[in-house]
């Protein structure tokens, strides 16, 4: 092949090649193009209504926008989450599931010390060794059709203080996405553990104690 005919197919191919990158620049460019993808919904951590506008909700807040300005005063079946009915769904706690949820129920704890049982001179300077109360409080809690947790109730108590406690977390719980039962919403009755473990009360730090001659004014 002469020398003549190869720089001719070269400048050839050349051409096209630009001729194809200012088509596919004007295609995609101005995001015309039916290819072209808008994230300008979805947030840094992939959830959707970002639009870097509005700060992104904490992962305990994930699902509370999902029914907004829901109500579920309307009875209706209350299925057990232990029963494992076929098909159902359960409920979802926002960030993580059931390792996040009891996390959340722990650090929500507020360390209570309910004493159960004292040693006289048994203690590590020769004082009592108080020992606590140790149990599992179960609650039982409905998640409702709008995710919200609703109607705590004891179903297998400790003491007043821990039983107490125990409620007042399952009030608080924030909105889970709800259960599903063949794709329509349901109420689900969860029981849920309220761990109290600790064996001895925490040892109490010792205060700081300040000599005001050892600063100078």
């Amino acid at each position: 092949m002469k020398k003549r005919e190869i720089k001719r197919i070269c400048a050839l191919l050349i051409t096209t090649m630009f001729s194809f990158a200012a088509y596919a620049q004007d295609d995609y460019s101005d995001g015309s193009s039916e290819y072209t993808e808008d994230y300008s919904e979805y947030s840094d951590d992939g959830s959707v209504g970002g639009g870097g506008e509005e700060e992104v909700p904490d992962r305990y807040g994930r699902f509370v926008n999902l029914y907004p300005g829901c109500e579920d005063n309307e009875a209706s079946e209350i299925y057990d989450a232990q029963k494992k009915k076929p098909g159902l769904i359960l409920p979802i706690f926002p960030g993580g599931g059931e390792v996040e949820f009891s996390r959340y129920v722990f650090h929500h704890q507020q360390g209570l010390e309910v004493v159960d049982s004292v040693a006289a001179g048994k203690g590590p300077d020769g004082g009592d060794l108080q020992y606590l109360l140790r149990g599992t409080v179960l609650v039982r809690v409905t998640i409702d059709r709008c995710g919200k947790a609703v109607n705590p109730e004891i179903i297998k108590g400790v003491c007043e203080e821990y039983d107490t406690e125990a409620l007042e977390i399952m009030s608080d719980l924030p909105i889970f996405k709800p259960g599903e039962l063949d794709g329509i919403r349901v109420k689900v009755a969860l029981t849920v553990p309220v761990y109290y473990t600790r064996k001895h009360p925490k040892p109490k730090r010792p205060e700081d104690e300040y000599y005001y001659e050892d600063y100078s004014y």
